[in-house]
């Protein structure tokens, strides 16, 4: 009996509506329409002309030119931007630490730059491994820049092995390859 009720309905229902667009008109209705002038409006390309703020393009290499200038300062000290690691390893040695000792240094006399850490793996392992080995390597410099209160401004990234210095297969150009390297913005 319900099945009859709905069935009538519906063929009531449709026989009111000439057409499909008649039905979906009665039952949706009418669609909004949009001229051309509400489109040029709310259209992202007219937003973004609208916006008359003063916002400025960043360079990423260097925020302003007295950051230049003290990185700059730092590569003339002699200060090694680049760190290697030994195979499978992310431990930090005594030399490494005194480099990180002056980058830490550095980074609290001049607030104004910030620093990525760049982790690097050789070849050997899997992809997956390499990136993480890299972002470890990165993560234990970023650790001891930690105990200077720096890590708000120390970001990390890892290439694992995406990025080589050297295109060697020998323990020679795996080992420029394991690296950490210090880049200033």
């Amino acid at each position: 009996m319900i099945k009859i009720v709905i069935l009538s309905a519906s063929v009531v229902l449709l026989s009111a509506c000439s057409t499909i667009e008649g039905f979906v008109n009665k039952v949706i209705g009418e669609p909004d329409v949009v001229t051309v002038e509400d489109r040029r409006s709310t259209t992202q390309e007219n937003i973004i002309e609208q916006d008359n703020s003063s916002f400025e393009v960043q360079n990423y290499s260097g925020t302003n030119a007295v950051a230049k200038d003290a990185v700059t300062a730092l590569k003339e000290e002699g200060v090694v931007f680049v760190l290697h690691f030994s195979y499978d390893g992310y431990e930090i040695d005594e030399k490494s630490t005194k480099e990180i000792i002056k980058h830490a240094n550095f980074m609290r006399d001049n607030p104004q730059v910030d620093l990525t850490l760049a982790g690097h793996a050789d070849e050997r392992g899997t992809r997956e491994y390499n990136l993480a080995l890299g972002e470890n390597r990165a993560l234990s410099v970023k650790e001891i820049l930690g105990l200077y209160d720096l890590t708000t401004r120390v970001e990390v990234i890892s290439f694992g092995e995406e990025n080589p210095i050297s295109q060697a297969h020998d323990e020679q150009g795996w080992q420029q390859n394991r690296r950490v390297e210090f880049i200033y913005k």
